[in-house]
């Protein structure tokens, strides 16, 4: 999938998208968040509509705004961001964990998929400290 295919997203649908991202986060606010702002920036969404988004309480809330979405392989994007965006934001927790693999599963993402998501984020994290270690080593 291309990075492109965000523009494409229709509004809703970019809504939708920055919905999930500030679930994952531990945020209150969603323009507490720079990864999310810039995310909204190049989306086109205006900072007054990123701050009318309210944070879903539950999974079932993300998962039913999700599955407004009828391309599945958008919906698998949006799970793998999501997983991302928990990584780096902090350390993640089980029932986080427990949580992304509930709204995942109820979207239609197979549970092995989101298990590949996870590999995925982890071994970016790990590739970006190894950057740092090389880095260190030199000095």
């Amino acid at each position: 999938m291309k990075n492109s295919f965000k523009q494409n997203l229709n509004t809703e649908e970019k809504i939708i998208y920055l919905k999930t991202l500030f679930y994952a986060t531990t945020n209150k606010f969603i323009d507490d968040n720079e990864h999310i702002l810039a995310q909204a920036k190049e989306l086109g969404v205006t900072l007054r509509d990123l701050r009318k988004i309210k944070k879903a309480q539950k999974p079932e809330s993300i998962s039913n705004e999700l599955l407004q979405i009828n391309d599945l392989k958008i919906r698998h994007y949006f799970i793998r961001e999501m997983i991302s965006f928990a990584i780096v934001d902090h350390e993640i927790s089980d029932e986080e964990m427990c949580q992304i693999y509930k709204i995942g599963t109820a979207i239609g993402v197979k549970e092995g998929k989101i298990n590949d998501f996870f590999l995925w984020a982890a071994a970016g994290i790990e590739w970006q400290i190894e950057g740092e270690r090389l880095i260190e080593d030199c000095f």
